[in-house]
């Protein structure tokens, strides 16, 4: 195991511990100091109950749970719920797998679970997900498109509400 310390923008410095030495591509990580497990709970998300490679309950940070719900609903309104064809790989223990290839011994935002990932097999590494975007940055998510390597499946949140 590898011993590692980050500061993370909401949550401030977490001390955690890889399941190898030296760290590789996407560990598995262990949190030791700095994040609590108690703040994780399953949402039920009533929209994808019943469709197709949808998960509809799934484990999240309660902090964001709301945020994530009113998404959802606005979603739906918008009539942008078919747009969804996968919704998976929400909470994952593990490093981040930056679609660049490049090394990162950063733990992903899907072990803080707020992270959520759609349509990750439409061969466009999820861009079918794009109008969904303007919805969910409304309510305090970023997309991946926008990161320095784009990760258009992926969607996280970047503030909670007050």
């Amino acid at each position: 195991m590898s011993d590692y310390s980050y500061n993370h923008p909401l949550f401030g410095d977490v001390f955690y511990t890889t399941a190898h030495t030296p760290a590789i591509f996407g560990d598995d990580i262990k949190f030791t100091a700095g994040f609590d497990f108690h703040d994780l709970a399953t949402i039920h998300i009533p929209q994808l109950v019943g469709r197709l490679n949808l998960l509809s309950d799934i484990y999240f940070h309660k902090k964001a749970h709301q945020q994530l719900l009113d998404a959802f609903i606005e979603i739906e309104q918008a009539g942008l719920l078919d747009v969804i064809k996968e919704f998976n790989s929400v909470f994952s223990m593990r490093l981040r797998r930056p679609t660049s290839g490049v090394f990162s011994s950063l733990p992903s935002n899907h072990a803080f679970g707020i992270a959520i990932d759609i349509n990750q097999g439409d061969g466009g590494n999820g861009i079918t997900s794009a109008p969904l975007a303007p919805i969910f940055a409304k309510y305090g998510f970023v997309w991946g498109n926008n990161f320095t390597s784009p990760d258009p499946m992926h969607y996280e949140v970047s503030q909670f509400y007050s």
